[in-house]
């Protein structure tokens, strides 16, 4: 059995190409001793061109990178010699996005000895620099020597991990706890209740077992039988105008739901989702007043974002979603007596209520302090996913992140890509309709962590040269 490496977490070295000065200047001063060395060797770059290709293929190491179609993307330079026309080396770029690969990058002995793959790779620079493409990605290696060659060039950095560890802990979820929290004893409730009053009032309150069933709880009771009965619909406004996935599962069997203000509405859900708070308008307002319509508001993604809290006659908050706890909801603003809770919702867990608020004593934080760790992991995205993606969702400081959301080029590209990361453990879904891909952002993950999820990200494209297109 062969041993193969690739599945821990290397730096990717890339060069921004709108300043082809700056990159110069962040070379490796051995990388910029070896180029001017070059330019007084008689060597001369020209495009490379197919009559080229057997040429290069007898002395290209890893032949199988080269493609086997060349489309206009590829774009290919050759070294020779000034004196005889004889080739020295080459290199061959693939373009995908805004991002140059380097696919292939060689030099036969005589080459080496006149920089030719340095000189090679300053020439595509400078070609390319403040052309079509933002960045210039030079590789990523687990051979060290390359890997240090790669170094050379860096001008900025990415995570890469090229496969899955063959013996892994790691899991990436969508929420805080981790299962090195569980190992903590939990405090007390009375304690832990007296946290959740300062965070959401003292107004009366229902404990569930969940977000999820305190949803569908909710819906059925701000929804009456004689509602549904007139096909009465529960109008859902979320910040990006259409009804999440986990809203219309919650709501199976249960009512009928519609984005629509003009439908026959009998009672109003607005959603915080991924953390952007959604707007309560001055036309819903009025409805709401009018016909007195029961607002219940879901904080659980938005909890801690400004603007929300304020707008529910009832608002519901998930412990899990921004606390590292593993259960319990509350609904604020209303008190559902017991037996209604059982009979009825068939959700009511009393150890379970105690055990969420016992770890609330001991896992609650500031949400000031929650934020900055969220925000510290959303711009940790950013950096390293740069070269290949820009945010879906625009953030500022007054936002609490649920999810960070990645550009891809289509929903099927994300989906490629979510099925690509479920090898790693990494929760992630496809935002359909936006072209991204969602990833977990909570306070509990390290740098470490976000670089785990980047790196497998950017593997996809660094593999396969760029996802189909």
């Amino acid at each position: 059995m062969r041993y193969i490496s690739k599945d821990f977490v290397i730096r990717g070295s890339l060069i921004d190409l709108s300043d082809a000065e700056a990159a110069w200047l962040a070379f490796d001063k051995r990388v910029r001793t070896s180029v001017r060395k070059g330019e007084k060797m008689g060597v001369k770059i020209r495009p490379f061109e197919m009559s080229d290709l057997p040429t290069v293929t007898s002395f290209t190491p890893n032949d199988d990178d080269i493609p086997p179609v060349f489309e206009d993307r590829h774009h290919g330079y050759i070294a020779e010699a000034e004196e005889t026309g004889e080739v020295l080396g080459w290199i061959l770029l693939a373009g995908v996005g805004r991002k140059l690969f380097m696919l292939c990058h060689a030099s036969r002995p005589e080459g080496k000895v006149r920089q030719t793959p340095n000189l090679l790779l300053w020439h595509a620079v400078k070609t390319w620099a403040g052309g079509p493409y933002r960045y210039f990605d030079v590789g990523a290696s687990y051979r060290q020597t390359l890997q240090d060659y790669f170094t050379g060039f860096q001008q900025l950095e990415y995570p890469m991990i090229m496969r899955p560890p063959d013996i892994s802990t790691i899991q990436i979820t969508w929420t805080p706890f981790t299962s090195g929290l569980y190992a903590i004893e939990p405090g007390d409730a009375a304690v832990g209740e007296q946290r959740l009053s300062e965070l959401v009032g003292t107004e009366p309150k229902t404990y569930f077992p969940n977000g999820f069933f305190a949803m569908r709880s909710l819906m059925r009771e701000c929804m009456t039988d004689e509602q549904r009965a007139n096909s009465e619909k529960l109008l859902v406004i979320s910040a990006f105008g259409e009804i999440p996935d986990r809203v219309m599962v919650a709501s199976e069997g249960i009512c009928a739901l519609t984005s629509d203000v003009t439908d026959h509405v009998g009672a109003i859900l607005i959603v915080h989702e991924f953390g952007v708070p959604a707007i309560l308008t001055d036309e819903v307002a009025t409805i709401a007043n009018e016909r007195g319509l029961v607002v219940i508001e879901d904080c659980s993604e938005g909890w801690g974002s400004t603007g929300t809290g304020t707008e529910g006659a009832i608002r519901l908050y998930d412990f899990s979603k921004l606390f590292p706890v593993q259960f319990g909801a509350v609904a604020v603003g209303i008190e559902i007596p017991f037996d209604r809770m059982w009979n009825v919702h068939g959700c009511f867990d009393l150890q379970k209520k105690e055990l969420a608020l016992a770890d609330l004593a001991t896992h609650a934080r500031p949400l000031d302090e929650i934020r900055d760790g969220r925000a510290r992991v959303w711009k940790r995205y950013i950096s390293n996913l740069m070269s290949v993606s820009d945010p879906a969702i625009e953030w500022n400081d007054t936002v609490m992140p649920y999810a960070f959301a990645a550009t891809v080029g289509s929903d099927e590209e994300a989906e490629t890509i979510v099925t690509w990361l479920q090898r790693f453990n990494i929760a992630s879904a496809v935002w359909r309709g936006h072209n991204a891909v969602l990833l977990p952002c909570h306070q509990s993950l390290s740098d470490r962590h976000v670089d785990y999820v980047c790196g497998a990200f950017l593997a996809m494209f660094r593999e396969k040269c760029g996802l189909p297109h």
